[in-house]
C-alpha cells in the first residue's frame, strides 16, 4: 500500500470532532436533582432531538447549553472549547442561537423589527454611535435590515415584513421567532418546543424548514419537542432523558423500540 492509498483510507475513517459535547454534566437546584451525570456529542449538521417525560430535564439542559443556568459538575464543550465561563450576552456571538417554548418577541414592533433584533449580535455599531446616527450606523442598519429581509423570505413570511408581531397568528410568530434566531447565523440552533400549539399543516411547514435549515444553512440543530412524529421523522439522532440521566442515544427507530424509554412514557416494558 503506497502512501497516497494510506493518507486517503486515514481519511475516510477519521471521526469528525463533535460540534458540541456534553460531558458528565451534573445541575443541583438545593436538594433536587435535575441533571445527573449526562453526557453525548452532537455531530456538525445534524439535528439532533432531546426527548423524556415531563421533568426529564430537558428545558435544564437546553438552559445549561445557552447559558442561563450554571453546571454544578461536569463540562459544555463548544468547537472543543468549553463555553461555561462564556457569558450569556456573548453565545449569539459565538455560533449558538435559540428559540424558546413561550415566544420572546416583542408584540408592538413590526415583523421586520422582530428579526432585525437577532441580527445586532454580530453588529459593528454601539451605543453612541447609534444615539449619534453617524452615517456608518445607517449603512449597518440598511445591511441588517436587508439580511432580515431575506430571512423573511427564507420563511416565507417576506409579505409580513411591515405588520405588528402581536396581530399575527399564533403559528406564524413562532415562525417568526425562528427566523430571528437564524439572523445570527447560528452554527448550533437549539429549539425548544417549535411544535407547541401548531395545527397539522404549520406542523408540516416545520418539519420541511428544520430539514432546510440544516441543508441550506448547514446548521446544526438541537431539538426538544414532546411532538414525537415529529422528532422521529426530522431526527438523525435522539437523546432520551428521564428523571435527569440519559437512559438511550441512537438512531430514532433504535430509541422507539428501547425499553428503558418504552418504560419512561408508557410504565410498561419493565419486570
Amino acid at each position: 500500500m503506497n502512501k497516497r492509498t494510506e493518507t486517503a483510507i486515514s481519511a475516510d475513517t477519521a471521526v469528525a470532532d463533535p460540534l458540541l459535547s456534553v460531558r458528565d454534566v451534573n445541575v443541583h437546584f438545593g436538594g433536587i436533582v435535575a441533571l445527573d451525570g449526562v453526557s453525548f456529542d452532537i455531530p456538525a449538521g445534524q439535528v439532533v432531538g432531546l426527548i423524556g417525560p415531563n421533568g426529564a430535564g430537558k428545558t435544564t439542559l437546553f438552559n445549561c447549553i445557552s447559558r442561563l443556568y450554571s453546571v454544578n459538575k461536569g463540562d459544555i464543550l463548544f468547537e472543543g472549547k468549553s463555553i461555561l465561563k462564556t457569558p450569556v450576552y456573548k453565545m449569539s456571538g459565538i455560533g449558538i442561537g435559540r428559540t424558546f417554548q413561550n415566544l420572546a418577541l416583542f408584540a408592538n414592533l413590526t415583523v421586520l423589527d422582530n428579526v432585525m433584533i437577532g441580527g445586532h449580535p454580530r453588529g459593528k455599531t454601539d451605543y453612541v454611535s447609534n444615539m449619534l446616527r453617524l452615517p456608518w450606523t445607517r449603512k449597518e442598519e440598511n445591511r441588517l435590515r436587508a439580511e432580515a429581509m431575506e430571512m423573511l423570505k427564507f420563511m416565507r413570511l417576506q409579505d409580513t415584513a411591515l405588520q405588528r408581531i402581536g396581530d399575527l397568528p399564533f403559528g406564524i410568530q413562532k415562525r417568526l421567532e425562528i427566523a430571528r434566531a437564524l439572523l445570527g447565523r447560528p452554527k448550533l440552533l437549539l429549539m425548544d418546543e417549535p411544535a407547541g400549539g401548531l395545527n397539522h399543516n404549520e406542523l408540516s411547514e416545520l418539519m420541511m424548514t428544520i430539514r432546510r435549515i440544516r441543508d441550506e444553512f448547514g446548521t446544526t440543530v438541537l431539538l426538544v419537542e414532546h411532538h414525537m412524529g415529529l422528532v422521529m421523522e426530522v431526527s438523525e439522532k435522539v437523546v432520551a432523558l428521564s428523571f435527569g440521566r440519559k437512559l438511550a442515544e441512537g438512531p430514532p427507530r433504535a430509541i422507539q423500540e428501547h425499553p428503558d424509554v418504552i418504560e419512561a412514557y408508557l410504565g410498561t416494558g419493565k419486570k
